[in-house]
């Protein structure tokens, strides 16, 4: 039986998750797991908006071995944003509980009938970012009984925690695609640079060369300096791209993850 302990410990550990997380399928697929064991239900799904298509689709799903639907199949669905309960928390931020999803207008079936499942019964709540909703998480089919209130609160704290995780989940997407450029730039410029020096150097080289003068003096050549700095300053960029400075750090992974 789960105790009130149990609700309280699973939000603390998925606060921990989100607190720490270095890989943000790990953490989706950790919390759908232990909300799916704390509920003691079928399955559950975190479902995401794609707004380029204006569809939700399941970035991870966790369905007991009860549970017709494989996790693999419910990956692999997609449908419209404003079908079914899912579309509607989306659309009206308002979590639900549907005791009899067959006699709810807005049932969407179809997504039963790709997956070979049946929803009976279904909790969903919004996630819900600075920028608007960007999805839903979704419990189904209570395995005893139905579900309670109790139970849709604890998802709608579940909810915040997850949509933090996605919220930030993006935000490193995001720095890593910069940085990809920005490294690749550094490169670019590096290679530039490091043929304006060796045409400096080997300019001036041939400029001292032809008229003769000392070799001590070739060092302090304007051409030969000005092709030293940019091969300096050619190497860091270099480094840069390659990551040998300013190496970003690591943090740990996430304890239960």
């Amino acid at each position: 039986m789960v105790t009130p302990a149990d609700r309280l410990q699973l939000l603390y550990d998925l606060a921990r998750e989100v607190a720490t997380f270095t890989d943000l399928d790990s953490v989706l697929r950790y919390a759908t797991r232990r909300t799916r064991e704390v509920l003691g239900a079928e399955g559950c799904s975190v479902l995401l908006l794609d707004g380029s298509r204006r569809t939700l689709y399941f970035p991870v799903a966790s369905q007991a071995e009860s549970g017709a639907a494989s996790d693999a199949s419910l990956e692999q669905v997609s449908f419209p944003a404003d079908k079914g309960i899912a579309g509607w928390v989306l659309q009206h931020d308002q979590a639900t509980q549907v005791d009899d999803v067959a006699s709810d207008p807005r049932f969407y079936s179809a997504v039963d009938r790709q997956v070979g499942s049946r929803t009976r019964a279904l909790l969903c709540a919004p996630l819900r970012s600075r920028s608007g909703n960007i999805g839903v998480v979704e419990v189904v089919n209570p395995l005893s009984g139905r579900f309670t209130a109790d139970d849709l609160a604890l998802l709608q704290a579940m909810a915040a925690d997850i949509a933090v995780a996605c919220e930030k989940g993006r935000l490193y997407d995001v720095l890593r695609r910069e940085t990809f450029t920005l490294r690749q730039a550094c490169m670019g410029a590096g290679l530039v640079l490091l043929v304006l020096a060796a045409l400096f150097v080997a300019g001036g080289a041939y400029v001292h060369l032809a008229r003769a003068l000392p070799l001590g003096e070739l060092p302090r050549r304007p051409a030969v300096m000005t092709g030293a700095v940019l091969l300096a300053v050619a190497a860091a960029l270099i480094a840069i791209a390659r990551g040998w400075l300013l190496a970003p750090q690591t943090p740990p992974r996430p304890g239960g993850a």
